[in-house]
């Protein structure tokens, strides 16, 4: 892995980009309570930039058919375009909420190509043997870049202003460009980039969106979504109401320590999950999942705001370890020809009710407490954990050096 330039400019540029992933839409979150004070508004933006990811199966058949390079290129230098947009209607006094939502509801559209490219680019770039590491290095610059923000986010956010966030954030993908313009891919594969007509592109991509649902249909993937399902819906709710949250325990610059907290845990967790691959999947889930359900509900009675946010961030680390297992685990079972459509239909099937738990979370925080609400993550989890068990192909799944292609 040391000696792979190739997977080292990805790594990188996926650092870059998830930090600036990260940085405008906690900024976005913050800069609109800030102009509310209301969380029905961070709700109706949670799940509007969310929206896009449920649609995320459609960008699968571009993903297995355009240049995966030149993907990773050009989808970083719109986002700086897109996302240029709010501190340049800052300055003209043109900015409000709603044009906010809608400009990084165009972002997140962009991003949901993203993350298909990168998780179908890594296999062409490390052998199997090295798949779980390189799936570990990758969720590490995901969670990563999160941690480092969210270590910043609160001097950042105060001392310069969440416009100045946007403003740096155009920095960050536009080095995450540079670093994947570095990538050579000239003795790995590419698809088929022959010209054909409109009608014939258009009949192609049908097809090879329907053979990317059927593929997944006939695998154990179906099984694995229900329980993201539930737990997504009901984190999109917590995530509406986080900065009221943190508001509730003293400051919303609370809100940058929940956020760190619970982000260095999943880190942690991803540096963890390689350790946890010799043993079975669905045991080692169904431990993971108690814990955090556990973990989330000490945050809730304690009333001590340091224990709340330390407590919170624990509940996390099982989140980073299945994360990792996740993927690896789908990546050994599927074809590369396949994985940017497989990685396109999970992600829009584990996303799909994220939107809608942050609208509810929203108009739920005008007629239940902001405490009420919170406490439903930890049922999230428990349900989650509770699934694992009592369904019996998944509480039976061996570990992840057993399972084959």
């Amino acid at each position: 892995m040391k000696k792979n330039e190739n997977f080292r400019f990805l790594f990188l540029g996926r650092l870059i980009t998830n930090f600036g992933d990260s940085l405008y839409a906690i900024a976005t979150m913050y800069l609109i309570y800030e102009l509310t004070k209301d969380a029905f508004y961070t709700g109706v933006a949670g799940g509007v930039i969310m929206i896009p990811s449920a649609c995320s199966f459609l960008v699968g058949p571009l993903v297995d058919r355009w240049r995966l390079k030149s993907i990773l290129v050009y989808t970083q230098i719109i986002e700086a375009c897109i996302v240029s947009l709010i501190p340049m209607l800052y300055i003209l006094d043109l900015l409000n909420v709603w044009l906010i939502i809608m400009i990084m509801f165009t972002a997140s559209c962009i991003e949901q190509i993203v993350y298909p490219a990168q998780q179908a680019a890594l296999p062409k770039l490390v052998s199997n043997e090295q798949l779980l590491s390189g799936n570990a290095l990758m969720n590490f610059a995901y969670q990563g870049t999160d941690f480092i923000f969210m270590g910043l986010s609160g001097y950042i956010l105060t001392k310069f202003g969440a416009i100045n966030v946007f403003i740096f954030d155009v920095a960050t993908f536009l080095i995450a460009a540079i670093f994947f313009r570095l990538i050579i891919l000239e003795n790995i594969a590419e698809p088929n980039t022959q010209k054909m007509s409109l009608k014939q592109a258009a009949s192609n991509y049908i097809k090879e969106l329907k053979e990317g649902q059927f593929y997944v249909l006939k695998t154990i993937i179906p099984k694995l979504i229900p329980p993201f399902i539930t737990g997504n819906f009901i984190f999109g709710m917590v995530t509406a109401i986080l900065p009221k949250f943190a508001d509730h325990l003293s400051s919303t610059s609370y809100y940058g320590y929940l956020l760190l907290a619970s982000t260095a845990a999943i880190l942690l967790g991803s540096i963890i999950a390689p350790k946890l691959s010799k043993y079975p999947i669905g045991k080692v889930s169904i431990i993971l999942y108690s814990l955090s359900s556990i973990f989330w509900f000490i945050s809730v009675c304690s009333s001590i705001p340091i224990f709340t946010i330390i407590f919170f961030g624990l509940s996390f680390i099982p989140v980073g370890i299945n994360n990792v297992l996740m993927t690896s685990l789908i990546q050994n079972m599927v074809s590369e020809s396949m994985l940017g459509r497989v990685f396109a239909w999970f992600s829009s099937a584990v996303v799909l009710f994220y939107p809608l738990g942050s609208f509810s979370g929203g108009l739920l925080s005008k007629y239940l407490s902001v405490t009420t609400v919170y406490t439903l993550g930890g049922v999230a989890f428990s349900i989650v954990a509770l699934y694992w068990a009592i369904y019996p192909i998944l509480r039976k799944l061996p570990s992840i050096s057993e399972m084959e292609k």
